[in-house]
Parts: structure tokens; sequence; C-alpha cells
């Protein structure tokens, strides 16, 4: 070693010797350790920030100091319990009478009688049950009767065994295809690889769309920590994608016109992004958001974009057919990777019927799950159940043969006309009359829903 650098490291020694001699040996073991503690403590605070954000860290700190005043966190308890014990007895008179075990003598026939007389105790829903039922009519009349016959009809069938159920193999496929068609496949900026399932309904399309962007984006971009953006009127399905498929959840407030906020969910996105999603409409408040923008932002970043259709799904393209000026929001908009359009809202398909679409095999092949190491066989399932109802999926694909497109636009026309008189109606109370606080809230809820079609309906 050269002198002159010995030289300076005996200097060095010899410096802090001197300097550290002043310090108690106590001080000089637990000095780093208190470090450690403060470096590990602030690692995670800045963790909890970047998970939260800001507000809700600061509301978070807020809440744990007040529950250090003396009383408040007993009565916090007090009234969570009071909540889970009246969950807990509501309708327990009611389920006292409900079986717990098969009877002794099976009923036979006589099954169909008590399952008409449970029915008849059910909510008068016709006419009354927004979001709930969108088939009008008679059960026993017309499409309900069409199909609840179809349905019927194929109630033994299981899509998993391919070979033997074929003919619904076929009504899977031609659900998939039409609907497909409807929303963009056939045009040219498509790609023309427009592929997907059908679904027990939008949530499970919502997670298989979400699973599938979670896979593809970790085998082309090597992302092991995912996150997701969507705006704070997209579905809570959402919510429960990333519970179940360990993806970081950013929630961004919308802008003043109720839309996706697309500059502000710019602001969330990072290396560890794989998914931004627009609804169209979000079932808050009827609004489209701008698919356009999003999926110019998606693209620019080379992540995937999910449209949620399952509202709009069997709208939207015949709205756009009668004239109304529907901004994009399928396939040929360039940057949406995935679709889900719910067949059992608009489509007036048996409940428990869905469709998630993607733009190319590559991305769908992640939603798919292939077991070849089980002592059973070869298994490949390509939703989340196993076993899938055969009967809805016939029923769907009745419903969609029997209306046609004819009956979707006379439908979708009826829609339209009946939001405009509401608007009017609703402008013309709000005009009119001194309305309460709340009445004003109802006529605004009412003009969200069926406000303009430039924003949604």
């Amino acid at each position: 070693m050269d002198s002159s650098v010995k030289s300076f490291l005996l200097d060095v020694r010899a410096f802090a010797n001197s300097f550290l001699s002043e310090y108690e040996p106590l001080v000089l073991v637990s000095a780093p350790l208190i470090a450690l503690f403060v470096a590990s403590m602030l690692q995670s605070a800045l963790q909890v920030l970047h998970e939260n954000g800001l507000k809700a860290t600061l509301l978070g700190f807020f809440m744990s100091f007040v529950k250090l005043v003396p009383g408040v966190k007993s009565y916090i308890d007090a009234e969570k319990q009071k909540v889970v014990d009246k969950l807990q007895s509501g309708g327990k008179s009611v389920r006292e009478s409900w079986r717990t075990e098969l009877p002794s003598t099976g009923l036979g026939v006589g099954v169909i009688e008590q399952m008409k007389d449970e029915k008849r105790k059910d909510v008068a829903w016709q006419g009354k049950c927004s979001g709930a039922v969108y088939i009008g009519g008679s059960e026993c009349e017309g499409h309900f009767s069409l199909i609840n016959e179809a349905c019927s009809m194929f109630a033994h069938t299981n899509p998993l065994h391919m070979d033997v159920f074929q003919s619904v193999v076929r009504f899977e496929a031609e659900v998939v295809a039409m609907t497909a068609a409807m929303l963009g496949s056939k045009k040219k900026s498509s790609g023309g690889q427009i592929c997907g399932n059908m679904t027990s309904g939008g949530t499970e399309s919502i997670l298989l769309a979400v699973k599938s962007s979670r896979d593809y984006m970790k085998t082309t971009k090597g992302i092991k920590k995912p996150e997701m953006i969507i705006p704070e009127s997209a579905h809570s399905a959402y919510d429960k994608a990333a519970q179940y498929f360990n993806i970081k959840l950013w929630r961004v407030p919308v802008n003043k016109e109720f839309q996706a906020d697309v500059k502000a969910i710019r602001r969330y996105i990072n290396r560890n992004t794989i998914l931004i999603v627009g609804s169209a409409p979000g079932f808050p408040h009827g609004i489209v958001d701008p698919i356009e923008e999003l999926g110019q932002l998606a693209s620019s970043f080379d992540i995937c974009l999910h449209v949620d259709l399952c509202l709009g799904g069997f709208v939207l393209p015949f709205a756009n057919k009668l004239g109304y000026p529907i901004p994009p929001f399928d396939f040929s908009v360039k940057g949406v990777t995935s679709i889900s359009a719910d067949v059992h809202k608009y489509g007036l398909a048996p409940k428990g019927t869905s469709v998630v679409l993607y733009r190319n095999h590559d991305l769908r092949k992640h939603q798919f799950v292939a077991v070849t190491e089980w002592s059973g066989g070869l298994y490949v399932s390509p939703t989340i159940a196993g076993s899938r109802p055969g009967g809805l999926i016939a029923g769907a694909w009745a419903s969609m043969i029997s209306l046609g497109e004819e009956g979707y636009l006379e439908n979708t026309k009826k829609i339209m006309e009946v939001s405009k008189r509401l608007q009017k109606g609703c402008c013309f109370l709000f005009f009119s009359f001194s309305l309460s606080e709340k009445g004003v809230l109802f006529v605004w809820l009412f003009l969200f829903y069926f406000g303009d079609w430039k924003q949604g309906y």
C-alpha cells in the first residue's frame, strides 16, 4: 500500500477514535439500532402513503388519534356491534321456519305447488324494480315465456363437456360472435381477432378481464407488483378483482361532468400499471366515459384498457344506428383491449349471462386454466366456473335470435324516447316548482340517468 494512503487512513482512524471517545459505549451501540428503527418506520410510512394516497393516509392517522381519546374507541366499537347484532337478528323470526334438513319423504311433483306458494310472497316487481328485471310483461307469455322454455329445454347441459353438448357449445360461440359484431369486431380497426366467452354476469366478466390483463402484462412487461387505475364511478367488481388477484387499486375522482378524469388517471400511471378502466356508461350516473382519450392514454403507455359495457352493451350500438350522437366506445377505439357486456340486462336474456371479449387471442389465453398433471386427466376451463349452466347459454342465444337487430332497435328507440320525456318532465319540474332539497336531488338524479346522450343516459 502506498505510504501516503496508509498515512491518510491512520489519520482518519485517529480522528474517529478521538471523536467517538467523547461518547459512552452504550450510546455508540444504541445509535445505529435507533437509526435502523427510524429508517424502518420511515419506510413503512412511505409505503402506506404510496398504497393509500395522501388523503386516505392523513384521514387514517386522524382517526387513529381520535380513537386514543378516552371513551371514543369503546363508543365506536359499541356502535359497530349494534350494526352487527341488527344484521344478525334481521329476519331471524322468518328464517326459523326455513328447512335445515331433507324431508323424510319427498314431495314429488307436489314441490311445484309449494314453490308457487313461495313465489306469491315475492314483491310485485313488474314495472317497479329498476335495475332488477329487464324483461317486461308476464312470465307466462311473450319473450319471457320463450326464454323460459329455452332454458328448460337445455337445463341438463354443461358446455364443459364440449363433445357431448355440441348444441350449447355452438350457442355460446354464436352469442359471443354476435355480441362482438355489435361491438366493433367487423371494423378494420378492431384487428379482426376479437374473441371471448360467456360468463355468469358482469362481475365475472370484469374479474376475468382483470386477471387476463394482469397475467398478460406480467408475461409481456415482467410486472410483478401490478396496479390498476379506475375512476370512482367504476363498478365495485374492480375492488373484488383487486382483492382476489392481489392488485393494487387506485380509485381516481371523476371530473365535473362525472366522467373519468383522463388527466388525473395519467398522474397515477407508473411502471407497475397494468390496466386502466372506462365505462359506457357507468352505473352510478349513466355517463359515458371518454373512451377514445382513455384509449390514447393506454396506447401511449402500452397498458391494457377495459371498457365496462355491462349496462350499455345492448343499447349503445343500436342508439348509434338510430342516429343518436354516441361517442366511440368499442373495439374500433385503438387501445381498448377488453370489453364486458351483459346479455341479461338490455339483451333481455335470462339472469346469469354476460360476455367478456378480448382484442386478440394473445390476451384471452391468459384467461384459461389448463391442468395437465391431475390424476383425473387433462382439465381445461375457460372461465371461473368449471361446470356451467347450458340452459342459461341457450336462453341468451334464444333471446338474441328471437329479437334480432330489428327487435333491439325497436327497444332502444323506446328507451330513448322515454328517457327524453323523463328529461323534459324533470326539467319542467325543476324550473316550475319550488322543490325541497330532496326534490332537487331526485330531479337531478333522473337527469344524470336520462340526460343528453352526448354524455350518457
